[in-house]
């Protein structure tokens, strides 16, 4: 399930952030994070199951969307 914290602005600084649960369909390809610990990244794409960590479910969090040409590359 793909949930949306905080509130959408007209300021990019102020960007929402996308989060996606252990055993969900990834709603947006891109670069993922569990969250809280960004140094775990990795890339997943639209339609994969998000992933668990270790033996435990956790939140993911959208770092950054792919768009069309970094899926090509």
């Amino acid at each position: 399930m793909l949930r949306i914290a905080g509130q959408p602005g007209t300021d990019r600084s102020r960007r929402s952030r996308f989060t996606a649960g252990t055993g969900s369909h990834c709603p947006i390809s891109g670069i993922w994070a569990p969250e809280g610990d960004i140094e775990k990244s990795m890339r997943l794409l639209e339609g994969n199951i998000m992933p668990a960590r270790g033996d435990s479910a956790v939140d993911w969090q959208l770092l950054q969307g792919l768009t069309r040409h970094d899926l090509h590359s």
